[in-house]
C-alpha cells in the first residue's frame, strides 16, 4: 500500500503524525541553505518526531543552472555534496527534481542542447545518489512554470534514456491536469515512477489546495492508476491550506479512503 505524506516543515511533524500522515517532504534547497546551527536545530526536531522526513522537493535553487550558457559543473557538484549529505543524515530517500528556474531553457538556447545538459546533470547527480542512497524523481512541471519536461511521459523518457539506477520520474496530479495528461501515464511509467504529488486542483491558474470530501476530484482514480502501475511508494500532498489543524484530518481521511479502495 502506498504511504501518505505532506510537503511541510519539520515543525509540523507531530501534528501531521497525529492526523495519520506517515512522513513529511521538505525542500532540498531550503535544507541546503540553512546555517549549520539552524540545520542542527531542524535535525533535532526530525530525530525526535514520531514520523520521518522521507522526501525532498525543490532540488535546486534558481542560481544553480543546469541548462544554458551558465552551467558550472563545480557549482553543481559542491551543491549536491552538501545537500545530499544533509538529506541522507535527515533520512530522505527520494529527491524531487522540479526546479523550473534552474532547468528552464534560456531564450535562444537550443532545446537539443538543453536536453543533453539535463541528461548530463542527472548523470552527475547519480554519483551522489549512489553515495548517499537517495533516488531522484524528475518532476514534470506545467508549461507556465517551465519550458522543458512538462509531461510524465517526458520524465519517463528522460529517465529511461539516462538509464541510471537511482533516476526515475514523478507524477504530480496538478501538473498533469494542467497538461491534459491522463493518469494512465503512471501505468506507462511503470517501475520508473519514483514519487507522486497530489492535491485538489482549483484551477489551472489558481493553484491547488488540500483534498477534502466532495471537492470534485476523483482521488480513487489516481490510486487505481498507481495500483495498475504496481506503485508502492509515497504520495505527498503538495498544496496550500488555510489551517493545517483543520484541513489535515479531512485530507488524510479522503486520501486514505481512496488508497484503500
Amino acid at each position: 500500500m502506498v504511504r501518505l505524506g505532506v510537503c511541510a516543515k519539520p515543525e509540523h511533524m507531530e501534528l501531521l503524525a497525529k492526523q495519520g500522515f506517515e512522513y513529511i517532504e521538505v525542500g532540498l534547497a531550503w535544507l541546503h541553505g540553512l546555517s549549520e546551527e539552524d540545520y542542527q536545530k531542524e535535525l533535532a526536531i526530525v530525530k525526535a518526531a514520531p514520523i520521518k522526513v522521507e522526501a525532498a522537493n525543490g532540488m535546486l535553487p534558481g542560481a544553480v543552472k543546469v541548462t544554458g550558457p551558465d552551467v558550472d559543473e563545480k557549482v553543481i557538484r559542491d551543491y549536491l555534496e552538501k545537500a545530499f549529505c544533509r538529506a541522507h543524515e535527515m533520512g530522505i530517500k527520494v529527491v524531487v527534481f522540479g526546479s523550473g528556474a534552474a532547468r528552464g531553457v534560456p531564450e535562444g538556447w537550443p532545446y537539443g542542447e538543453a536536453w543533453r545538459q539535463i541528461a548530463r546533470y542527472l548523470t552527475i547527480a547519480e554519483e551522489y545518489c549512489a553515495k548517499y542512497d537517495i533516488e531522484i524523481a524528475i518532476e514534470p512541471l506545467r508549461r507556465a512554470e517551465c519550458n522543458i519536461l512538462n509531461l510524465v511521459s517526458e520524465g519517463t523518457a528522460m529517465s529511461a534514456l539516462v538509464n541510471q539506477p537511482h533516476i526515475g520520474t514523478l507524477g504530480d496530479t496538478y501538473h498533469m491536469v494542467c497538461g491534459h495528461e491522463p493518469y494512465s501515464a503512471f501505468v506507462k511509467a511503470g517501475k520508473l515512477l519514483k514519487h507522486v504529488h497530489i492535491g485538489h486542483t482549483i484551477g489551472i491558474d489558481q493553484g491547488r489546495i488540500w483534498p477534502a470530501e466532495d471537492d470534485g476530484e476523483n482521488y480513487r482514480e489516481v490510486f487505481e492508476a498507481l495500483e495498475q502501475a504496481g506503485y508502492e511508494g509515497r504520495v505527498s500532498i503538495e498544496a496550500g491550506c488555510k489551517d493545517m489543524a483543520i484541513d489535515g484530518p479531512k485530507a488524510f481521511a479522503v486520501l486514505d479512503k481512496a488508497r484503500r479502495g
